[in-house]
């Protein structure tokens, strides 16, 4: 379903995005990673042994972001998995050139390339965005993480609307491990109060299959997956 598919994955390079890439390339798709550093782009390319393209995009600049779909050209589906370093702190003296440098990362980023990728996606196609539990879920210090999430998820929910029959998605992330055995991260979701009621962080893995998911779905549109460990339901 997936083989000789052009598939665009902005964030592609490390993390969740590069494991997604890893599961597409065993389901044979022709993949665009985009990234905004050239060196683990480069790294990427290596990891995945196999002839995937590379971009080097900071998807917060419209302008760089409308070049790049004109090189692009027709594609099928664009995985957004973009973030900016967590901007944690109290609300009340939280810089707020930070809380705008990352609202320009993860939403404004998104927003443009659902906005500029939209005449080059092909029919059937589809966007798939990341939101995060902090969306729905408080905890102190994450008030600009709160915001920025829910408003990619409010943006999926109006979109998945106003674009159809294109399809638009997003995975909702809850506290996923950096690297195996990621004890010092667990330990500092422990201490935000989270409940974690499967005992542990998720695995990347685990959060990449959701993106499979919604591609090869023709029927998900507007929706949400959360892959949390029951995280928003404790």
């Amino acid at each position: 379903m997936l083989t000789g598919k052009r598939i665009i994955i902005v964030g592609g390079s490390a993390g969740i995005g590069l494991r997604v890439a890893e599961q597409l390339i065993v389901a044979g798709a022709r993949l665009y990673i985009v990234g905004r550093t050239e060196g683990k782009l480069n790294e990427a390319k290596k990891k995945l042994t196999c002839d995937v393209s590379v971009h080097q995009l900071d998807a917060s600049i419209e302008q760089d972001v409308i070049d790049f779909f004109e090189q692009i050209g027709p594609f099928d589906h664009l995985i957004s998995t973009v973030k900016h370093p967590h901007v944690t702190g109290d609300f009340a003296t939280t810089n707020s050139c930070d809380l705008k440098a990352t609202f320009d990362t993860k939403y404004w980023g998104q927003h443009n390339l659902v906005q500029h990728g939209i005449k080059y996606v092909r029919p059937g196609g589809s966007f798939i965005l990341t939101s995060g539990i902090a969306s729905r879920r408080s905890y102190p210090g994450f008030s600009t993480m709160a915001a920025i999430n829910g408003a990619v998820e409010s943006l999926v929910k109006s979109l998945s609307v106003e674009l159809a029959p294109i399809r638009i998605n997003a995975v909702c992330p809850g506290f996923i491990e950096r690297f195996a055995n990621d004890s010092k991260r667990l330990d500092t979701v422990k201490n935000l109060g989270a409940r974690l009621p499967l005992k542990s962080l998720g695995g990347q893995n685990e959060v990449a299959k959701a993106y499979i998911f919604l591609l090869q779905n023709n029927y998900a549109s507007g929706t949400i997956i959360d892959i949390d460990g029951a995280e928003l339901s404790s």
